[in-house]
C-alpha cells in the first residue's frame, strides 16, 4: 500500500467546477488549480444523466440539435497534445485563452477522436466558435484561431488517423516532460483522485504484467469507447517515440512543434511566445495570476519516489528518449 494524502470525495475534487451561469457566459475561472468548467449543454447532459429515460431523449434531441446547427461552427486550427501532467491545461487555460486572436474550445478536453468518435462530427464542432462569430472577429480586427487540447490524442492509437482525415493540414503542438517525473506524477494523481492504492513500484509491475494484452484490444477493434486504463499505462505513456511514430505516418513533421514541458513549467512565457511564433502570431506577454492546471507541491508531499526507482526508470527510458530525439530533431535536457 502507499502512503498518501487521504482519498478526496468527488465533492471535493470537483467543489470548483463551473456554475450554470459560468457555463451560459462561457466564463472559464483559473483562481484554483483544480478548477472544472462545463459549457451549458456538457453540463445540462451531466446534471441529467442519472435519469435515464429522460436522458435518452435529451440525447436524441441533442443530436438533432447538433446535426442542424453544428455545420454553422468552425473545426480547430490547431491542437495541443501530451500525455497527462505535461503542463497542457496550465498552457491552454492560463496563456493561450488570454491572447485576443486564439479561441480555445471551453471545454479543456472534449475527446472526440478517441472515446467519443461514435458521435458525429457536428457533436464536436458545436463546442467550436460559430463561423458568424469568426466574421464578426474579422471585421473587429482580430484573428480566430481555434484550438483544442485533448492531450490524450497524443497516446491514442487510432486518434491521429482519424485527425488526419477531418484535419488534415491541422498544427500540432506536442508537450513531452521528463518521463520519469511524468509517470510519477500520473501516479500520484491517481493515488490523489483515490484511483491508485498499490506502492509506485508494484503499480510499475502491474502495468508490465497487463499493459500488452489490454493495448492489443485497441489494435484488434477500433470502436473501443474507452481508453487504456492508465492505471496500467503510465510507462507506456511515457513513451512518447512510440506514438510520435504513429503521428509521422499521417502527419509532415513541418505541423508539428515539440515542447519540452520542463522549459514550460521553468519560464512559461517564453515557451508560450514560442507557440505564438509557430502559429504566426506576434508575442505577448500576459500577466498571469491563475492557478488553473499548476498542482502545488504540498498536495504530494506524503508521496515520493525513492532514489533506487528513479534511477531504474532513468535507465529505463534513455533508448526511448534517445529514439524521440532523433525522430523530432532535438534534444531535451532530462537528467
Amino acid at each position: 500500500m502507499v502512503s498518501s494524502t487521504p482519498k478526496k470525495s468527488n465533492s471535493e475534487l470537483f467543489k470548483n467546477k463551473s456554475s450554470f451561469i459560468d457555463s451560459l457566459l462561457g466564463r472559464v475561472k483559473v483562481e484554483e488549480s483544480d478548477n472544472y468548467f462545463e459549457n451549458i449543454q456538457t453540463k445540462v447532459s451531466n446534471q441529467i444523466s442519472n435519469h435515464s429515460s429522460f436522458y435518452r431523449v435529451i440525447k436524441k434531441i441533442y443530436t438533432i440539435y447538433a446535426r442542424i446547427f453544428g455545420p454553422f461552427h468552425v473545426l480547430p486550427d490547431f491542437l495541443i497534445l501530451g500525455s497527462g501532467a505535461c503542463g497542457t491545461t496550465s498552457i491552454v487555460e492560463l496563456y493561450l485563452r488570454s491572447n485576443p486572436e486564439i479561441v480555445p474550445s471551453n471545454n479543456n478536453e472534449i475527446f472526440f477522436f478517441d472515446i467519443n468518435y461514435k458521435k458525429n462530427l457536428n457533436w464536436y464542432k458545436l463546442f467550436f466558435p460559430t463561423y458568424i462569430r469568426k466574421y464578426f472577429r474579422k471585421i473587429i480586427g482580430k484573428k480566430t484561431l481555434v484550438c483544442e487540447a485533448t492531450g490524450n490524442y497524443f497516446f491514442h492509437p487510432y486518434a491521429a488517423e482519424r485527425i488526419k482525415k477531418y484535419l488534415p493540414n491541422v498544427k500540432l503542438i506536442v508537450m513531452m516532460r521528463n518521463p520519469v517525473e511524468r509517470t510519477f506524477s500520473q501516479y500520484r494523481r491517481q493515488v490523489r483522485h483515490g484511483r491508485q492504492s498499490a506502492s509506485f513500484e508494484e503499480a510499475l509491475e502491474n502495468e508490465h504484467k497487463l499493459y500488452e494484452k489490454e493495448f492489443q484490444k485497441f489494435l484488434e477493434n477500433d470502436n473501443l469507447e474507452r481508453d487504456v486504463d492508465t492505471k496500467i499505462s503510465i510507462l507506456a505513456r511515457s513513451r512518447y517515440s512510440e506514438a510520435l511514430e504513429r503521428w509521422l505516418t499521417y502527419f509532415d513533421k513541418s505541423q508539428f512543434l515539440f515542447l519540452n514541458s520542463d522549459s514550460y513549467f521553468k519560464n512559461p512565457q517564453e515557451e508560450y511566445n514560442r507557440v505564438l511564433s509557430f502559429l504566426g502570431l506576434p508575442s505577448d506577454y500576459p500577466v498571469v495570476t491563475g492557478k488553473r492546471g499548476i498542482n502545488s507541491s504540498e498536495m504530494y508531499k506524503n508521496i515520493q519516489l525513492n532514489d533506487d526507482t528513479r534511477e531504474k526508470l532513468k535507465k529505463y527510458f534513455e533508448p526511448w528518449n534517445n529514439k524521440l530525439f532523433n525522430l523530432i530533431g532535438q534534444e531535451f535536457d532530462w537528467k
